[in-house]
């Protein structure tokens, strides 16, 4: 009896999915990489579009700003050409742009639980 009652709490306990934007559950399949159903998902690809830069310029442009200033005011330290700091400042983008989808997909999961 209660192997019966264990698989079938089982079955019901992984037989879905929640939407992180909406919140409703669905099948596994119905669902995109992100755990977006099909009507959530095209808003929620917009609004990761637009707002996943938005945090990666926030995150690279004090890094910028103090890459500027410290190559300026210091001539012993500027052992590396001033064209070389791009590879720092692009992978800092890089790596704001991931944090912002991160972001993103938290605050829709944020907003659904309000």
């Amino acid at each position: 009896m209660t192997g019966k009652r264990r698989e079938g709490t089982e079955e019901i306990r992984f037989k879905g999915v929640i939407c992180g934007a909406c919140g409703e559950l669905f099948p596994r399949d119905r669902l995109d990489e992100d755990d977006w159903c099909e009507e959530c998902g095209p808003r929620m690809q917009q609004r990761m579009r637009w707002w996943r830069h938005v945090i990666a310029a926030l995150i690279t442009l004090p890094f910028a700003v103090w890459v500027a200033i410290w190559l300026g005011r210091s001539p012993g330290l500027d052992f590396l050409p001033a064209y070389a700091w791009a590879l720092p400042l692009v992978a800092a983008y890089y790596l704001g742009f991931r944090i912002g989808r991160e972001v993103v997909k938290g605050y829709g999961r944020w907003r659904r639980g309000r």
